[in-house]
């Protein structure tokens, strides 16, 4: 399958540097997901003369920026601050690769650390941290109350997105500020394209799909009432493919009836939504970011309505665009668009 040839404008200190290196560029990767890591930047050049070993060597916490451009469209990768520099070299000669994380995961966002949060909400507990690393919270982060919540040898971000998951939040950090959003929010988007069987390169999915279900049951024993209760959630989703009038039953310490109600509600959601996932390799698409949601169709009883966990964006030595991700499976489609028409 042949790979179109893309443009792309590289920034370094906010000056375009694109003309001056071109010429050694030999692979850019760019990576960007949902929630967990940072998204990164990496790029390698043929350093003949070993002019980024010595003149042209990046300083830590120096910017880089990408733009890829694909006809009359573009995607502005975003800020990076250099980590990360790397020299090898063999008898075709020497490399050199400058890895950049989004800007944004300054070394205190990276440090672990430990801390015991007592009596706070969610958002009490983001807007904490968030000040601490001088940054600002944008979402609204729920206000669930919670009794103790440890945050041990973690990094703020780890511990954000630890504590946030059993609710469905996600975390994450743009620039200067720490970003909040629900996972059923972001993966209820609409669709932005449809691919076939025929546009990938590559696919490596499996089917673990298991019982799916219409209302969850958490059963917690409170010490303190000495008694165990139980909360119940129901699916929302009109359009789910939840197969059994069953409750799924979840158990998980809570400390009231409103942490109860979101945990279950996103247990319920999550068991419903896990099935069938994998990894794709398609010519290079400017839409194919994370968080986004696409169709695939063709693809027998492996067709759906996907969503992006994790999205590569690789660009080699001639220009040639190509881009991989992790998926997983949100909702079946009709068995129309199972057959390659």
């Amino acid at each position: 399958m042949n790979l179109s040839i893309v443009d792309y404008t590289i920034l370094y200190n906010q000056k375009d540097i694109s003309r001056d290196v071109s010429a050694q560029v030999l692979t850019i990767q760019y990576t960007d997901k949902v929630t967990g890591e940072s998204d990164s930047l990496e790029i390698s050049v043929a350093d003949y003369d070993q002019r980024w070993q010595n003149d042209w060597y990046p300083a830590k916490g120096d910017t880089l920026e990408l733009v890829i451009r694909q006809d009359s469209q573009q995607l502005s990768c975003g800020r990076f601050e250099i980590d990360e520099n790397a020299s090898s070299s063999s008898t075709s000669g020497d490399v050199f690769v400058i890895k950049g994380l989004a800007a944004g995961i300054k070394k205190q966002l990276r440090t672990k650390k430990s801390y015991a949060h007592e009596d706070k909400s969610l958002r009490e507990i983001a807007n904490t941290v968030a000040a601490g690393m001088g940054l600002t919270v944008e979402g609204a982060v729920p206000d669930i109350r919670i009794r103790r919540v440890n945050q041990y040898r973690e990094t703020n971000l780890q511990f954000l997105n630890r504590i946030g998951a059993e609710y469905g939040c996600i975390f994450s950090v743009r620039d200067s500020k720490l970003i909040f959003i629900y996972y059923k929010d972001l993966e209820g988007r609409a669709s932005s394209f449809i691919l076939t069987k025929q546009d990938l390169i590559s696919w490596d999915l499996r089917d673990q799909s298991h019982k799916t279900f219409k209302k969850a049951k958490l059963r917690h024993h409170d010490p303190y009432k000495k008694e165990t209760v139980s909360y119940f959630s129901k699916d929302d989703d009109e359009d789910s493919d939840s197969d059994s009038a069953d409750d799924i039953e979840i158990r998980s310490n809570v400390d009231n009836k409103q942490q109860a109600e979101a945990k279950s509600k996103y247990a319920l959601f999550k068991n419903n939504t896990q099935g069938v996932g994998g990894d794709i390799v398609l010519p290079g698409h400017l839409l194919f970011v994370s968080g986004n949601n696409f169709q695939l169709h063709g693809a027998g009883n492996f067709s759906g309505l996907y969503h992006i966990l994790e999205a590569t964006h690789s660009i080699s030595q001639s220009g040639a665009y190509q881009t991989s991700g992790n998926i997983k499976r949100l909702k079946t489609i009709d068995s129309q668009f199972h057959k390659t028409t």
